[in-house]
């Protein structure tokens, strides 16, 4: 301990003196200081110095005091640069040692603070964002600090970021950020702000951008985060009104798309601005609302509220089919509007919200989907027709699909249709094609020059040769589709291989037997580039060959010695995750190879068995006791007498006839416990 601080002591003087000295100095070697300070941990002694000397602790404690003045003093620095680096090694050093930053709290918040409110460059301002986030962080866990610092900055700083936001696009996201955590720390303190914070979330929704983890979704999560904090309403209330202008926009959106007349009476988010005349633009922007609402929609079902809030499952579900429903209108329209041509750009987009939205449900609401179940089916069904779909739409609609099976099994399988279970089955066969071997392409260019390549005859017979003469490799081709199919087809046999039939049994048996036989056979090529990438794959067969072998189907032909050869051959694959699949699959169908009866508990013997046999025991020791005396009490001592072979022999075969007959009886009183 004693070596340890004194390293730490001579590096943070070596810092503080030499590279941070003036702002020329940190302006080249911040990125060394940050370095250090991050590989060497120089501050973890600061509790636990107790171990070195009264010198060492000293000298130690000195360093600390400077290299925080130090600090300090590039927080209120006059260069961007050297606010920058402040600000990063503020930042650091309170990760790595809270306690530090409790005795600087006020200090250095209100230097940020001041550093928010004059204008500077945006990296400074994003860094003093992220600066106060991990402050705020710590001041929520540490008592003492709530009416130092919660109390009396918070509500300056949320008013400082909301201005912040609105100023500079730049900014949005670290602003968003530290805004939905101060909303759900300081939901008491937040209050005043929750009006420009919605102004601000909803001026970048309808403003249209990006989904996801973007600034959209940011957005939407704030908005989801400000149901929470309550004030002239209650969580319940506004959680509610919240989910409804959702639903409300999304329909207003839908109804623009489609030409179609909208109500008079709907509820919108408030600040929706009215569509563009041109329907080239108003239409793209239309489609960028429906993801910037589904994003508010996933965020208010996903985030935990804590309360019971009443939740509009209905609408939700409507919204969700309409928004699957709309690309096939369109398609099936007979209508020679020239705004029904811009619809199948966006229908992918459309058709992703939809799904995400449905998915926010399943996992959300849970057994309560149980009566829109069939109304599922049909959005899953609208989604999957072949005239608008994309391969990105595919791979989401098995993915939502394989969701509800697991969560619903029988019960949700049966509401769809068979087209889409058929859909499914037909996209787990790949493209392959066989590889022509190079002397079979040589026999056919030399065949077309000696016969001249005029005749037809000639050219059949050329091509008949270089068929005969192909290789017997299959090169596979796997998409990102398929191994969404293959997800859902494992759902299906796991959770509801009673709803496929047997033709359908026996189609996807075939397909992925055929496919892993080759494998296993090396009668499978690809590129050295596609090895890895295959493996989940080859995976993703195993887990469905498994599960075919563990759901048997009465009609079903034997798989096991097939599947034996196929799981051992995958115990030398290279890959880890095949050689654990397949020895996990390996481990599920030994039951079913061998198979074993229960263990049988034995009866536990009556005590009268253990009187006798005791008793026998007890009789020897009575009758050696009186040959051991004589009549008249004097010592009797019998000298011992040598038995023949034969009678040797006597004896030992009453002694087993005895033990069988004893035995025997045991077992007789022998029942078999339930």
């Amino acid at each position: 301990m004693e070596v340890n601080v004194a390293r730490a002591e001579r590096t943070l003087s070596l810092l503080t003196n030499t590279y941070l000295a003036n702002a020329d100095t940190v302006k080249t070697s911040a990125a060394l200081v940050l370095d250090t300070i991050l590989s060497q941990n120089l501050f973890v002694y600061l509790d636990a110095s107790s171990g070195a000397s009264a010198e060492t602790t000293k000298r130690y404690e000195s360093a600390i005091h400077k290299w925080i003045a130090r600090v300090s003093s590039l927080l209120a620095g006059k260069t961007s640069e050297s606010r920058l680096a402040g600000i990063l090694l503020a930042k650091h050093t309170t990760l790595q040692a809270p306690a530090m930053f409790v005795e600087q709290a006020g200090k250095w918040t209100t230097a940020l603070l001041n550093m928010l409110g004059k204008a500077d460059v945006a990296a400074v301002h994003v860094g003093a964002l992220q600066l106060l986030q991990v402050f705020m962080d710590v001041v929520r866990e540490v008592p003492e600090l709530h009416r130092e610092i919660a109390t009396a900055q918070v509500p300056r700083m949320n008013q400082a970021v909301v201005a912040l936001g609105e100023k500079s696009a730049e900014l949005v996201d670290a602003a968003l950020e530290l805004l939905m955590c101060s909303a759900s720390w300081f939901p008491t303190l937040f209050r005043p702000s929750i009006d420009k914070t919605e102004a601000l979330c909803l001026r970048v929704l309808l403003s249209g951008g990006s989904g996801g983890s973007g600034t959209s979704g940011r957005a939407a999560r704030c908005l989801a985060g400000l149901a929470l904090v309550g004030g002239k309403v209650t969580v319940e209330e506004r959680w509610f009104a919240y989910a409804q202008q959702t639903v409300g926009t999304i329909d207003a959106c839908i109804d623009h798309v489609t030409c179609a007349d909208a109500p008079p009476a709907r509820a919108t988010l408030a600040g929706m601005a009215e569509f563009a005349s041109d329907f080239m633009v108003s239409f793209p922007q239309a489609a960028d609302r429906i993801t910037a609402m589904g994003d508010v929609a996933v965020a208010l079902l996903t985030r935990p509220v804590g309360v019971d809030v009443p939740i509009p499952v209905d609408a939700l579900v409507g919204v969700a089919s309409r928004l699957a429903l709309v690309p096939v209108r369109v398609a099936a329209s007979k209508s020679s509007r020239a705004e029904f041509g811009v619809v199948p750009l966006l229908a992918p987009q459309l058709q992703r919200a939809a799904m995400r939205i449905l998915a926010a449900l399943c996992v959300a609401v849970d057994g309560h989907m149980q009566p829109f179940l069939a109304q599922v089916a049909r959005a899953m069904a609208a989604l999957s027709t072949r005239l608008v779909a994309s391969a990105t739409t595919q791979v989401a609609l098995y993915a939502l699909l394989r969701l509800y099976v697991e969560r619903f099994g029988c019960g949700f399988v049966v509401c769809l249709p068979a087209d889409l279970i058929a859909a499914v089955i037909s996209d787990i066969s790949v493209q392959s094609r066989r590889q022509a071997s190079a002397t079979a392409g040589t026999a056919l260019s030399a065949s077309t020059r000696k016969r001249g390549g005029g005749a037809r005859a000639a050219a059949a017979r050329a091509a008949a040769e270089a068929d005969e003469g192909a290789a017997d490799v299959v090169v596979i081709q796997y998409t990102d589709v398929v191994h969404a199919a293959l997800g859902a087809v494992h759902a299906l046999l796991r959770h509801a291989p009673t709803v496929l039939g047997a033709a359908q049994r026996a189609l996807i048996d075939g397909q992925v037997l055929t496919l892993l036989m080759l494998r296993s056979s090396g009668g499978l090529s690809a590129p050295a580039a596609s090895c890895a990438s295959d493996a989940r794959f080859h995976v993703a067969l195993c887990r469905c060959l498994e599960a075919s072998i563990l759901s048997p189907d009465p009609w079903q032909k034997a798989l096991v010695p097939h599947a034996v050869s196929v799981f051992s051959a995958g115990l030398e694959h290279p890959s880890v995750a095949v050689r654990n699949a397949c020895a996990e699959a390996l481990a599920n169908i030994e039951p079913i190879i061998h198979a074993r009866l229960p263990a049988q508990l034995r009866a536990p013997e009556p005590e009268k068995d253990y009187e006798q046999e005791c008793a026998v025991p007890n009789a020897i020791l009575a009758t050696t006791a009186t040959l051991a005396k004589g009549l008249d009490g004097s010592a009797f001592v019998d000298e011992p007498t040598a038995l023949s072979a034969e009678e040797v022999h006597h004896q030992e075969v009453e002694d087993d006839e005895r033990e069988v007959e004893a035995n025997t009886k045991r077992f007789k009183n022998f029942t078999v416990q339930p």
